[in-house]
């Protein structure tokens, strides 16, 4: 018995060697901003001040801020020339109220509003699942992970008119954006640590931008490291067409994150 626990035991540390095993939940604020615009008209997708009977071209969807849920694993090892992999989980869902919605938009170069609305109910919801595949390298100032991911985005945009009860738009699509990825976490002083993540993408006029900086506190306990990381984020999409229609949404704010490394 004492040379099979031995043995498992001595497993156990050669596993823990060769792989490693991270996670985080956290709740992050979701404060949209952006528009979508055309040669004829543009919609802010947040609440916005707007003077219609002046510039009837502008308007807003009216969408709320809101603070979300979030989580991700991370598996790192140190077999050669295979890359260490991340998979996250983002939903962004909001609701909000328009007494002014311009028309002749096109909202993600997709479907469009064809008609001014004076009182409307809109909804956005978006899951995002993200992969990252990246190396990792030890420096003498802490650690650094580049490489390259992608996240799809699954959408589904509804604006409902109040007066026709009718639905103008019940959109429901997806987009892929590939990035290009690099993170970096600088050393411990006093259990603390300051971590930068980026994430890039552009063609032509078109781009993503994903991008946090945190400050961290880790202890070690055994084999279990337990984590708080706090800071802020910045996401930001941008769209343009052929047809001059453009789509930018921004996701920003603060998060909190707990979770553990093995």
């Amino acid at each position: 018995m004492k040379k099979i626990a031995f043995f498992i035991l001595g497993l156990s540390l050669a596993y823990a060697d060769l792989f490693n095993l991270s996670g985080g939940f956290g709740f992050e604020q979701q404060n949209i901003g952006g528009y979508v615009k055309s040669a004829k008209g543009k919609n802010y997708f947040g609440t916005k001040s707007v003077d219609f009977q002046n510039d009837p071209y502008t308007g807003y969807f009216g969408l709320q801020d809101k603070t979300k849920p979030y989580f991700w694993i991370k598996l790192t090892h140190s077999i050669p020339f295979v890359p260490n992999v991340k998979f996250q989980y983002n939903r962004y869902e909001t609701s909000g109220h328009s007494d002014y919605i311009a028309s002749n938009v096109t909202v993600f170069g997709k479907v469009s509003v064809n008609t001014i609305l004076t009182d409307a109910e809109t909804y956005m919801s978006i899951d995002s699942y993200d992969a990252t595949f990246f190396y990792d390298f030890d420096v003498n100032f802490g650690n650094i992970e580049l490489g390259v991911g992608l996240d799809l985005w699954r959408g589904h945009f509804k604006i409902y008119d109040n007066k026709t009860q009718q639905y103008k738009i019940d959109y429901v699509g997806s987009l892929t954006l590939p990035y290009l990825y690099g993170s970096v976490e600088t050393l411990k002083i006093k259990d603390f640590s300051f971590e930068v993540d980026g994430k890039l993408a552009k063609v032509g006029e078109k781009h993503y931008y994903d991008v946090l900086g945190a400050v961290k506190y880790a202890k070690k306990f055994g084999i279990i490291e337990p984590f708080v990381k706090a800071g802020y984020k910045y996401k930001e999409t941008y769209y343009n067409d052929e047809n001059d229609n453009t789509t930018k949404l921004v996701y920003k704010g603060l998060f909190l994150e707990i979770g553990a490394k093995f």
